[in-house]
């Protein structure tokens, strides 16, 4: 195969990416991670080992061996793309904070909530260097860090996080609904713990609107 690589133009390496994509929403995952491995290797192949192209190929990787629970998989390359923004960008820049984000998320499902709380906290300490601070990454990342201190039970710091993401995202007229929603179950059951009954239930039922 190593010997087609040099033929294939690069935008139609981009374009499998963006396919694997795809797939990946899709949950055609074996399919996803076929398609990817390609055009990662087609990408490295033009543009060596470092190159944002080479690190959106390996976002999507890790993004379908998150999905399976491949968790060492996604690790290594969440890793990857973390290393490869730093070397092409220096330290401040705001794809690091989204690829140090998605890192994180590997933590969370291993449990390891300090280690994601410490790269959570990073990555918003880069987008407010880089970021308006009413950015939807901004109010994702704040919202995926109270749902990790609420799975260690610091439900009042959990709050203000989660709190202080949804207020952000649902100020938007497009905001993404994946993030309310868990915004909104993570404030539900921190209000349960923190005995505030009645913004609890606010917030669960705006949770299981259609």
């Amino acid at each position: 195969m190593q010997s087609w690589y040099g033929k294939v133009h690069p935008e139609t390496a981009d374009a499998m990416t963006i396919l694997g994509q795809s797939l990946t929403y899709q949950t055609r995952f074996d399919e996803a991670a076929d398609l990817l491995q390609q055009s990662l290797a087609i990408l490295e192949h033009v543009y060596g080992p470092v190159h944002p192209r080479v690190a959106f190929a390996l976002n999507e990787l890790g993004n379908v061996a998150i999905r399976q629970k491949k968790l060492d998989e996604a690790e290594a390359d969440f890793s990857r793309v973390v290393d490869i923004y730093r070397s092409v960008y220096g330290e401040r820049h705001y794809q690091i904070g989204i690829a140090q984000s998605n890192l994180a998320g590997v933590y969370v499902e291993r449990k390891e909530y300090a280690r994601a709380e410490l790269l959570f906290r990073g990555t918003l300490q880069i987008y407010s260097e880089t970021l308006p601070s009413d950015h939807q990454n901004v109010g994702i990342c704040r919202i995926r860090l109270g749902d990790a201190l609420a799975a260690e039970r610091r439900f009042k710091e959990a709050e203000t996080e989660s709190l202080g993401g949804y207020q952000i995202l649902s100020s938007k007229s497009s905001g993404p609904q994946k993030w309310i929603q868990m915004a909104r179950q993570d404030l539900a059951s921190e209000y349960d713990a923190l005995h505030q009954p009645e913004q609890a239930a606010k917030f669960r039922a705006a949770a299981v609107k259609p």
